[in-house]
């Protein structure tokens, strides 16, 4: 299982890297944060929009906004068998954790 852990972990990183190809905006912040349970939002509004640049979430919920699929993104990336342990685990699917993508 261990590598198909990297191998989900790297295409993860490979969607998410995606976002470096645009703009990322005060607006998709706050309507991504408006989303967001209260509690959560307290926490994001914190730390701001620039340390959100990192956040899964908010890099996906941009990237979905845009058109970037990251169901077929992963689906086009993984083995038949990784991409099963993707879908069947929402415990990570294809999340990582907050603060562990680098653009």
């Amino acid at each position: 299982m261990p590598d198909l852990l990297t191998e989900i972990t790297n295409a993860a990183k490979a969607y998410y890297a995606q976002a470096g190809s645009f703009t990322l905006t005060a607006t998709d912040f706050y309507d991504w944060m408006a989303e967001l349970p209260v509690t959560r939002q307290a926490e994001v509004s914190a730390r701001g929009f620039g340390a959100s640049h990192a956040e899964p979430d908010f890099l996906r919920r941009c990237l979905e906004w845009r058109g970037y699929s990251m169901r077929e993104f992963m689906a086009g990336r993984l083995s038949a068998d990784a991409f099963a342990l993707w879908m069947s685990n929402g415990q990570f699917n294809g999340d990582l954790p907050p603060h562990a993508v680098c653009r």
